[in-house]
């Protein structure tokens, strides 16, 4: 067996060995993992650094499963911790969700998952001097190489290791995630995520949330992942007194974004990306986050008090007045203080330090003409956020 494809054992043999655990606490990452490594094997094309990142990511996964497995043995009141009214972001990718993700953690009281702590649960402590810790340097040594092989990402999505990451970071715990399918083609994969019963995998989340609640305990989480919208019902069975706030932006504006995004990861890990021919597949992925939001909604209409909905174009243009509405739909007060670090987090933001980004739906084969119809529902149930 070559390096580049590796076995089910020997990535349980190197998460292991950098975990310094052995107990997985189930095996229900298996199904996703078996899935997973199908798509790498036939269908993402993967290049030497393709294979070497995807190898190191989902041994990374595994370890922080294990990391989370021996924690809770060895901390088993702060396992048993309630994660108490959770703010839940959802929405479509490219929607404004990650600025308003990172503009929320700005506030007092408030609590994210950051890039460096999600990246290695095993160093997850009070972050002190960035030259100093290691999960800091190592979080952003693996961005700019990132930034590097993929030019022109840092453009379209800002990253550092010291600023919030989305949910994706802790379910993949489960080997369950859209992150693979959005940095690669792999549609078996993502085919078995839309029809998976995500309920043990936002079980891992909550576990996962613990290990890093016990490093600052008391703060409000403020979660985040686009993904959320294809399991409502599992995440409000696991989170039920969540408060949720859906981005809106008009969805064939997010797709040329998206389908930017996707090709720019793409080509980083892969030397044939033809994505006229993925894009289809990426659109009928979005579709199914769109519409399944929709349904989920409409048929829990007696829980829509739960729901904040947010447009893009209110948020960029009128910041101070939406998260004022945020703050209070969520029992909280916009106050003096609050109101000074969220505005001061958007006035200080890098905001097109490495560049604009710029792309045209018909680059991927698309049209707005033949888009439109697709989110019809969707665009008709929320027409005023678009």
């Amino acid at each position: 067996m070559t390096e580049k494809s590796p076995t089910l054992d020997e990535l349980r043999e190197a998460a292991e060995r950098k975990a310094g655990f052995s107990d997985y606490g189930s095996d229900s990452y298996l199904a996703g993992l078996e899935v997973l490594l199908y798509s790498l094997e036939h269908e993402a094309n993967l290049n030497a650094n393709g294979w070497r990142e995807m190898r190191e990511r989902i041994v990374n996964a595994l370890a922080n499963r294990l990391t989370v497995v021996g924690w809770e043995k060895a901390h088993p009141d702060l396992a048993a911790a309630p994660i108490e009214s959770p703010i839940v972001i959802i929405g479509l990718p490219r929607t404004g969700s990650s600025i308003l993700h990172e503009t929320l953690a700005a506030a007092p009281g408030m609590r994210t998952p950051l890039i460096w702590e999600v990246r290695d649960l095993s160093l997850v402590r009070p972050a002190t001097d960035a030259q100093s810790d290691v999960g800091i340097r190592d979080a952003n040594a693996a961005i700019a190489r990132k930034n590097q092989l993929a030019p022109g990402y840092a453009a379209i999505h800002y990253e550092d290791a010291q600023i919030p990451m989305e949910c994706l970071g802790l379910l993949v715990i489960d080997l369950v995630t859209v992150q693979f399918s959005t940095v690669l083609h792999a549609p078996t994969y993502r085919e078995f995520i839309l029809n998976h019963d995500a309920r043990e995998t936002y079980q891992w989340h909550r576990r996962a949330l613990r290990l890093l609640q016990a490093s600052n305990p008391g703060a409000r989480w403020v979660l985040k992942a686009p993904m959320h919208s294809l399991f409502l019902g599992a995440l409000l069975e696991t989170y039920p007194d969540a408060r949720v706030i859906q981005t809106h932006r008009d969805p064939v504006r997010s797709l040329g974004s998206l389908c930017s995004l996707t090709e720019t990861l793409r080509r980083a890990w892969s030397d044939h990306v033809p994505i006229k021919e993925q894009s289809p597949g990426d659109v009928a992925y979005v579709g199914e986050v769109i519409q399944r939001a929709v349904d989920y909604r409409r048929d829990h209409a007696f829980d829509e008090a739960r729901y904040c909905d947010v447009a893009f174009k209110d948020f960029m243009g009128d910041p101070a007045t939406t998260l004022a509405r945020i703050f209070t739909h969520c029992g909280m007060a916009f106050t003096a203080e609050a109101r000074a670090a969220t505005l001061g987090y958007l006035e200080q933001r890098p905001r097109e330090k490495y560049g604009k980004h710029s792309y045209d739906l018909e680059q991927f084969g698309l049209s707005p003409e033949a888009l439109t119809p697709q989110f019809a529902d969707y665009s008709a149930r929320f027409a005023n956020y678009l």
